[in-house]
């Protein structure tokens, strides 16, 4: 009789932290005592599955690695083969100043399999699939809009640089308009060939991006009156100062308001709260926390601007805090009213009534 068949890990659950990357995997096993196995392998969940339930059988397995390049591939298709599996935010997994020093996969990977072991609430939230998919557009555009502010600053540098002549005084972030692009276009570069074919082509360049955020944006207005979208784009886009675009970045960023437990977890979500550093009778902020999903901090920020401009209650607000505090410190303070609005509409599904406070 074969020796496996004899071996029952019922009641036993199996713990595995994977390092993962692009050619293979670094796998750490342990259970509830001890280290027990670890080894290299090829980047395939079927061959860890395989591994697993020949070696421990019966027994329960949880695998966790860390949020990269490979996304929630190796969790659903580990979901797949009945395998728990979570994706842990790399500053979360607790590591000795010595692992910090002399890191290697062997570490990483063992660090992440006591992570999970001592907390099994660990992991970041896994989105839908077909939500994953709709964000990747949303964040696609914000991409395209980061690389077109980039390419305006180069095309100004490249002016200054040569001390070619200036157009009219724009702001590099504002909207370039056809009529000032040509003006752009129509530099003499000092006469210069080649320095009037490398102005053509930076802009040329920045007229092509702009095509593409023009094609995108299209795509995610489309996205957002699918019916799936529709109902909870419209509840955020009723509140003052929130476009169909921010609207967008926000439902997506959030995706499931119900795994926010209470309005202090979505500020710190999005990044809304200071970083603090306590000890003993000495307290220091040390302002806004760099921890944040910078995508969805940024779109309140914006709309935050907007609405003291559309919505009273929170001019008076704003104008309230800017009383004791510097405007962007009680714009901040602005954003995360709007973000209690935005869970009171997303978690009640009712919209937004206009100067009340929630």
């Amino acid at each position: 009789m074969n020796k496996c068949n004899n071996l029952d890990f019922s009641g036993t659950t199996i713990y595995c932290g994977l390092d993962v990357h692009l050619k293979s995997w670094r796998v750490n096993i342990r259970d509830e005592q001890m280290e027990l196995r670890d080894f290299s392998q090829n980047p395939d969940p079927a061959a860890l599955h395989k591994f697993l339930a020949k070696n421990y059988p019966n027994a329960s397995y949880k695998v966790g690695y860390e949020a990269g390049f490979c996304g929630f591939g190796i969790q659903r298709q580990l979901a797949q083969l009945q395998i728990d599996c979570v994706v842990l935010n790399a500053a979360d997994i607790p590591k000795s100043d010595k692992d910090k020093r002399q890191k290697n996969d062997k570490r990483d990977a063992r660090a992440i399999s006591e992570a999970i072991k001592n907390n099994n609430k660990a992991g970041i939230h896994i989105p839908q699939a077909a939500m994953e998919y709709a964000r990747s557009l949303v964040r696609q555009r914000q991409r395209l809009v980061l690389d077109s502010t980039r390419q305006k600053c180069r095309i100004w540098h490249c002016l200054h640089f040569h001390g070619l002549e200036l157009p009219q005084k724009i702001d590099t972030g504002q909207y370039w308009s056809n009529k000032f692009i040509k003006k752009l276009e129509s530099n003499s570069c000092n006469g210069d060939t080649w320095l009037k074919m490398n102005l053509q082509l930076m802009i040329k360049d920045h007229q092509q991006k702009r095509a593409l955020i023009l094609e995108t944006t299209r795509g995610i207005r489309s996205l957002c009156r699918q019916e799936f979208f529709k109902k909870q784009i419209a509840l955020i886009t009723g509140i003052p100062g929130i476009g169909e675009i921010n609207a967008a970045i926000i439902f997506f960023e959030i995706e499931d308001i119900s795994r926010f437990k209470s309005p202090d977890h979505l500020y710190s979500y999005a990044g809304l709260v200071p970083d603090t550093d306590d000890s003993g009778e000495t307290k220091k902020s040390k302002g806004i926390t760099h921890r944040q999903n910078s995508r969805l901090r940024k779109a309140i920020v914006e709309s935050s601007w907007v609405i003291i401009r559309q919505d009273p209650a929170m001019l008076m607000l704003y104008k309230n805090y800017c009383k004791s505090m510097h405007k962007n410190k009680a714009i901040i303070r602005i954003g995360k009213h709007l973000l209690s609005r935005i869970r009171y509409v997303l978690k009640e599904q009712k919209p937004y009534v206009q100067a009340v406070l929630k």
